[in-house]
């Protein structure tokens, strides 16, 4: 393992295109609607996460994260595609984008990748034969669900009829992602796309969980909000022991980050709640409550000491960066792509961005007055 992390190491310095050859796993991971203080490393005064806190103390902490939009549906357009949801469509939570667009899952699996979602969908119908679901954006396996879930939720397979799964959202998702990896055909790279249902409301939590924030006073529905974060970070940290169990930590690229930021106060299930590190707003909303989201990437044959970066970085970025540590062009060169590769923070350089990136969102009261009463 040793000599596989210094090959790494060599050809990141060179600019080689010996990732091509070694194709890293890569695992993209998503919360839902969290906020860029609703971690532990990033100071909240009650939550817990101790997992999260090790990935960024080992890997790069992304301190100036954002969403490509303050909600979710245009942001994980932007994770598939490396465009701007304006670009598809999907303009808004509820929107979907077009089956013309061209997602990352599809282009890995072309190259060999096996490919796999897990959790939120929320960019198209998840039912059999959508050119919009999972299947239809280039994902082998999928089990899904259309937007978000709470405790016993339900999802489908594979565009199946909906089924319920007892247990904690988070931790079924990450159970079933290992099974897959477990039925895998062992000598082909993995993409997995593990977007969570957690922190979004309706507050479930396991009583375990919720007690650890009301035995500090805080209320029910902030209490559970809070434990629904842990539970997700306990998830991750299976999924991370699973990687070191079966050796693919070193060689497994995981991004994690959220599709927004914190809800409005009178959201989050309490009052006195909104502890998002004195950010201005909230979800709906361009100011950085609304846009600045955690951001972790860990590969310990890459990066093997830890990194603090305050460079801009978009939830656009993902795709372009995929393909430029794989040394891959785009299928389709001349389409537009509102991302930029990032490949210098992991080259252990300064990044310095070409152009800017832009946030924006829909206007409900201009569709309100398009409207015909």
């Amino acid at each position: 393992k040793h000599v596989v992390k210094l090959v790494f190491i060599i050809t990141v310095a060179m600019g080689g295109g010996a990732f091509a050859d070694m194709r890293p796993n890569i695992v993209l991971i998503m919360s839902d609607d969290q906020g860029w203080g609703e971690t532990g490393y990033n100071g909240h005064p009650h939550l817990e996460t101790p997992h999260l806190d090790s990935m960024a103390a080992s890997g790069i902490r992304l301190d100036r994260m954002y969403s490509a939009s303050p909600v979710c549906t245009p942001t994980r357009v932007s994770v598939l595609t490396g465009r701007h949801a304006n670009r598809s469509g999907a303009f808004s939570w509820g929107w979907h984008t077009r089956p013309q667009e061209i997602s990352l899952a599809s282009i890995l699996r072309s190259e060999g990748y096996e490919t796999a979602h897990f959790g939120k969908w929320h960019v198209g119908a998840i039912k059999k034969g959508s050119p919009v679901s999972p299947a239809g954006m280039g994902f082998d396996h999928y089990l899904s669900h259309d937007n978000f879930f709470e405790l016993n939720p339900e999802f489908s397979l594979n565009g199946a009829k909906p089924e319920a799964y007892k247990g904690e959202s988070s931790e079924i998702l990450v159970e079933k992602a290992i099974e897959w990896m477990e039925k895998g055909k062992g000598d082909k790279p993995i993409f997995i796309v593990l977007w969570f249902g957690s922190p979004h409301s309706p507050y479930e939590a396991l009583p375990k969980d919720r007690e650890r924030y009301t035995k500090k006073g805080l209320e029910d529905g902030y209490a559970s909000r809070l434990a629904e974060i842990t539970a997700m970070d306990r998830a991750i940290g299976r999924f991370r022991s699973f990687l070191k169990k079966t050796e693919r930590h070193e060689d497994t690229l995981l991004w994690f980050t959220s599709d927004n930021g914190i809800p409005r106060e009178g959201d989050m299930g309490g009052t006195n709640t909104k502890w998002n590190a004195d950010l201005r707003g909230h979800k709906g909303l361009l100011y950085e409550g609304g846009i600045r989201v955690p951001g972790i990437i860990e590969w310990p044959a890459v990066v093997p000491d830890p990194i603090v970066s305050d460079a801009l970085v978009n939830t656009s970025d993902i795709l372009p960066t995929m393909l430029d540590l794989l040394q891959l062009d785009h299928p389709e060169p001349s389409r537009p792509l509102d991302g930029e590769s990032i490949r210098p923070l992991l080259d252990g350089q300064k990044l310095a961005r070409r152009n800017g990136f832009g946030t924006w969102m829909y206007s409900y009261d201009r569709l309100a007055e398009t409207m015909v009463p």
